[in-house]
């Protein structure tokens, strides 16, 4: 039904670890085929990764250098990890893809009937665009001629794409800017991989509807970015709900955490059986 795509680079494969095991818990029942673990950073860290750590999962992953896609990166990590999630995306001829960022953590089992419903549609809901993506809203606007008033969602990872529509779209990219893809969408640098592909959903369906439920079936999402820090209290509490289904901490926000809050995500971690937590 489906393939995971995760983009890592070398400081965060102690935390990719804990993702692998979340999936080998609660990812079983998903279907996967494919597992894309996609290395923005040099060849030689492929060492480090270990199959074995997705346990019944192991003979699906494919561990890929940036390399393979045969084009020149930049060096904002930001901007590049963007790309590679969508290229990811086009390689994959399974109906979807699952996007993760590597510090991407599953804390309970993902229910296939809250993917996709039976009409096929995506179960993600959709979000209003936030401020701080208005410069990447107008260049998506511009670039396909829509007016995009809503975001596909959970507003970040995990976000599953149609991954014929991924294909169309860079297709359609590359022929409108007369450039290629991941090239024009690094000169972006503020465009990004979720805004682009909404906005190419809208221009290609004239709904989102057509390719996502208005509705969030698939669980909560809680995320603690790198200026976070002083809601932990909250956040960790929220991670703590039955019905969070994916948990992460920024790397810059983990530094930022005294002992005692990095240890209750570990712990919390932990409880749900990711004993590669205890390594972060």
């Amino acid at each position: 039904m489906i393939d995971i795509v995760t983009v890592v680079f070398e400081p965060e494969i102690p935390v990719l670890r804990a993702q692998a095991q979340s999936l080998a818990l609660y990812g079983q029942k998903l279907g996967i085929r494919n597992i894309y673990v996609v290395l923005n950073d040099v060849e030689t860290i492929a060492a480090q990764i270990d199959p074995a750590w997705w346990g019944p999962l192991a003979n699906s992953v494919l561990v890929i250098p940036r390399t393979a896609f045969s084009t020149p990166f930049v060096e904002n990590g930001w901007v590049s990890q963007q790309v590679l999630k969508l290229l990811a995306a086009s390689v994959s001829y399974n109906t979807y893809s699952m996007i993760l960022d590597a510090k991407t953590v599953f804390v309970r089992e993902i229910d296939p009937a809250h993917v996709v419903d039976s009409a096929g549609r995506i179960q993600t809901g959709r979000l209003p665009i936030y401020p701080v993506f208005e410069p990447s809203r107008q260049i998506v606007n511009k670039l396909f001629d829509i007016d995009l008033q809503q975001q596909i969602g959970p507003g970040g990872v995990p976000f599953i794409v149609h991954n014929d529509t991924v294909r169309m779209m860079i297709a359609e990219v590359t022929m409108r800017t007369k450039t290629s893809f991941p090239i024009w969408f690094q000169q972006q640098g503020m465009v990004t991989e979720f805004i682009l592909y909404s906005g190419f959903v809208q221009f290609l369906c004239g709904n989102l509807n057509v390719l996502y439920d208005t509705h969030n079936s698939l669980g909560g999402v809680i995320n603690v970015s790198h200026d976070e820090t002083d809601a932990w209290p909250i956040k960790i509490n929220q991670m703590r709900k039955g019905e969070t289904l994916t948990v992460s901490v920024h790397r810059g926000a983990w530094a930022k955490l005294t002992a005692e809050q990095q240890q209750q995500y570990r712990d919390l971690l932990a409880q749900r059986g990711i004993e590669a937590a205890q390594q972060l």
